[in-house]
């Protein structure tokens, strides 16, 4: 089997209100990173801008653990340009979550782009937590969008009610999902839940982040058969 190819994508927004608090959940990329590298796949890291993705200061890594996330570390400090990547290198689509893909994925025109390349030609994607809101208004070949009907969860409102950030989001994703038609499962809050619906993963929270890229896996390698 040939060892296939995976597409990380990060935010590139890093600031709320011009002060750098917010970017990637630290653990949302690194904990399916290890999981992705266990597995013998090859991942590209990309996100709009390229360059260092921005971490979210509140889970950046302690210096107890840095060491065992130097891959991690390595591979967003040297994210491509999003736009630049093509769908037929790869075999899948891997988004992780933080605040940032709340103000930039959730509407980049290259990402929307990408994700119907993805799911058009029966690839794989996945998203996470916040991450989800890449997948928000993504037109698919039937006239509809990628998340309208499909059983999905994400970072829920409960859960984004008890984030000290959540009144500086631009809106609740779980409500943007649902009023896009997705059918939304939410599980309890901050305890692992992951919801599959053929070619596509979705995971609610930063607990979520290892089954979720299990789940992704999973698929890929039977995409690859």
């Amino acid at each position: 089997m040939k060892t296939p190819h995976i597409l990380v994508v990060t935010t590139s927004h890093g600031d709320i209100e011009g002060r750098p608090t917010t970017g990637i959940w630290f653990t949302e990329f690194t904990e399916p990173f290890a999981i992705f590298r266990e597995a013998g796949f090859s991942i590209t890291t990309a996100s709009p801008r390229g360059g260092p993705a921005p971490i979210d200061p509140r889970g950046y890594p302690s210096r107890e653990v840095i060491a065992d996330v130097r891959d991690g570390l390595e591979a967003l400090n040297a994210t491509l340009r999003l736009a630049i990547m093509d769908v037929a290198n790869f075999d899948g689509l891997f988004f992780p979550g933080g605040h940032g893909p709340m103000f930039d994925l959730v509407t980049d025109p290259i990402c929307k782009s990408l994700i119907s390349a993805f799911w058009e030609q029966g690839k794989p994607v996945a998203a996470m937590c916040h991450g989800v809101a890449a997948l928000l208004d993504v037109p698919v070949a039937d006239g509809g969008t990628l998340l309208a009907g499909r059983r999905t969860t994400g970072f829920s409102t409960v859960e984004d009610a008890m984030d000290s950030l959540f009144r500086f989001m631009p809106f609740s994703l779980e409500e943007r999902m649902r009023a896009e038609g997705s059918r939304f499962v939410s599980g309890p809050d901050h305890q692992s839940h992951v919801k599959v619906d053929g070619q596509l993963v979705t995971g609610q929270n930063a607990q979520s982040a290892v089954a979720t890229a299990e789940a992704f896996r999973d698929l890929v390698n039977l995409r690859k058969l």
